[in-house]
């Protein structure tokens, strides 16, 4: 079962052009009353041109294009001749775009064979939002019956170890936020996932397997882990998901252990499992999911969805093949008069002047083209290029030769382009020249990189000295350097002045000693073993929050001084 219908493309080819026309014609209609806000004539003109679409795509069922214009058409009617402000002008601007990804979507499906419907999702909600209406989520057009769920499989039930069950599930849930607020800004995304999913795993386990909300839990989980392994887009619509899943530890919270008998939210858990299934991740959990709710293999997964957005949101089919044709001539004449200077005798460019122009126009096409990357390739060649102004003789050979093979670059990279369609990956390819690392690294200050990097590496040592420990049945041989290894992040945070920090690590070095090392550990080992690792792992998300200044999200560290007063390691002062 999927969102994916059979096309009928004799009738689209049957009704495209009046169905074009209409879009276009609507648009033009639109434009002029922007013009001229008194101008109600073409503002009515332009509505009932919508409805005219609506009508068409309704005959041809199309249900994500009727959709969007349906959405369309409520908003443009809201619209009153003579208004102004800055929400004015926002909803003439969503409506103009709309006429654009409309006609984009048609000419794409027509290009792929297919309709892909959850396409249009952002712009309908970019409508709605517009009229005040709630977002519809991405598994609109997908049908599902929930009937038959599948078997949550069996998990150990987390100890409390004496603590009482509101302290603990608090701590979940800020973890949990901790990891959505990253997600939400789109910083330390990998490890927000990673705390968000820790937090999931736990609170599966305190709910235990016969609760009905285990079941949430559980698909959560397995989400977070194929949001960060499969390197799923990180949509508005999948924010506002994982948002409503803390509306739910909310009221666990609220309510304590009896919430967890509540029935989980149906169109939460019918948006989790088309996120799973929509993932293209393979494994035994996701198979079994999929298996009990009766859903195909997709024709696509998430990255396929990834690129044929950029492709619907990118210029049309016919102005990217037609700026490319141009980009061929430009760059054959280019390199005629490369060729010229190589051949002469001063190796000089007659018209250095109107070559660099020239060059400065091939670099504006690639970028509205898409080609980003080597865009700005040739605008870092172009500032070699302006030497040569200062030089009484023509470049050398080696310099010819350089821009010869930017050339012949960009000429493979158009070629490219222009023999593939919008949403082939050869256009990614391209974009892959440009350096993000060298960029990102030098973000940080070398001297405090190097020191953050370093406690980094002593926090992974000790988290995977942990789990051996808890493996080999809780052989302290596993662990009998992780003091030491604690006591050098901590000289680390005390370089850089980051006290509280240090103050934690100094009470984690004191947990090892005292709790981890004894001959006699408590009988509720594993519990605190995992809370310590709690502090750890919050810890290692607060180094991660590192600026360009060095600075780092202190709040995050509450999480880890939470888990250590649940240990009765509160930091002197504060307990």
């Amino acid at each position: 079962m999927n969102s994916l219908d059979a096309v009928n493309f004799q009738s689209l080819n049957m009704v495209r052009d009046e169905l074009v026309a209409t879009i276009e014609d609507s648009a033009r209609h639109l434009e002029n009353f922007v013009n001229d806000a008194d101008d109600s004539d073409s503002l009515q003109t332009c509505i009932n041109g919508i409805r005219q679409i609506v009508g068409i795509l309704r005959l041809i069922q199309f249900r994500g294009a009727c959709t969007l214009s349906e959405e369309l058409l409520l908003t443009a009617t809201d619209i009153s001749p003579g208004s102004s402000g800055a929400a004015y002008d926002k909803r003439l601007e969503v409506i103009s775009n709309t006429f654009f990804v409309l006609t984009r979507y048609l000419e794409y499906i027509q290009q792929v064979e297919r309709k892909v419907p959850v396409l249009l999702i952002p712009q309908i909600n970019e409508l709605r939002k517009m009229r005040g209406e709630p977002a519809v989520s991405e598994c609109h057009f997908f049908q599902l019956n929930l009937a038959n769920s599948p078997e949550i499989p069996d998990a150990e039930p987390l100890d409390l170890a004496g603590e009482d069950f509101s302290t603990v599930i608090r701590r979940l849930r800020h973890m949990y936020q901790i990891g959505l607020l990253g997600l939400v800004r789109e910083r330390q995304i990998k490890n927000s996932l990673a705390l968000m999913r820790r937090a999931m795993i736990r609170i599966q386990r305190l709910s235990g397997k016969s609760k009905a909300l285990t079941q949430l839990w559980w698909f959560a989980n397995l989400l977070l882990d194929a949001m960060a392994s499969e390197n799923m887009s990180l949509l508005e619509t999948r924010k506002m998901l994982f948002g409503r899943i803390d509306r739910v530890l909310r009221q666990v919270v609220a309510n304590g252990e009896s919430a967890f008998d509540a029935t989980p939210p149906r169109a939460l858990v019918k948006e989790l499992v088309y996120l799973l299934a929509l993932s293209g991740k393979e494994s035994d959990d996701i198979f079994r999911i999929r298996s009990s709710y009766g859903i195909s293999t997709f024709p696509y997964n998430d990255k396929d969805l990834g690129s044929e957005r950029d492709a619907l949101h990118g210029p049309s089919a016919h102005t990217v093949m037609s700026l490319a044709k141009v980009l061929q001539n430009e760059l054959t004449q280019t390199k005629k008069v490369l060729e010229n200077a190589a051949q002469s005798s001063s190796q000089k460019i007659d018209d250095l002047d109107d070559f660099i122009g020239n060059l400065h126009k091939i670099a504006e096409i690639l970028s509205i083209v898409g080609l980003v990357s080597p865009s700005n390739i040739l605008k870092e060649e172009i500032k070699r290029i302006q030497l040569w102004k200062l030089q009484d003789s023509g470049p050398d050979n080696s310099e010819l030769a350089d821009v010869a093979n930017t050339l012949l670059y960009l000429d493979s990279a158009v070629a490219a382009l222009e023999h593939a369609k919008l949403s082939d990956e050869k256009l990614a390819e391209a974009n892959k020249v440009a350096q993000k690392e060298i960029i990102a690294s030098s973000e940080l200050s070398e001297a405090g990189k190097i020191v953050i990097e370093e406690c980094e590496a002593g926090l992974s040592l000790t988290k995977r000295a942990l789990s051996a420990f808890a493996d080999s049945n809780y052989d302290t041989g596993h662990i009998r350097n992780i003091a030491k290894t604690l006591n050098t992040v901590r000289g680390g945070m005390i370089m850089l002045k980051k006290d509280k920090a240090a103050a934690l690590l100094a009470r984690c070095v004191d947990f090892v000693d005292g709790v981890l090392m004894d001959q006699d550990p408590p009988v509720a080992l594993k519990e605190l073993l995992e809370t310590f690792a709690d502090a750890i792992v919050s810890i290692e998300y607060y180094l991660d929050s590192a600026t360009s200044s060095l600075q780092m999200d202190e709040s995050v560290l509450k999480l880890a001084e939470e888990s250590l007063d649940a240990l009765g390691l509160a930091i002197e002062g504060e307990s």
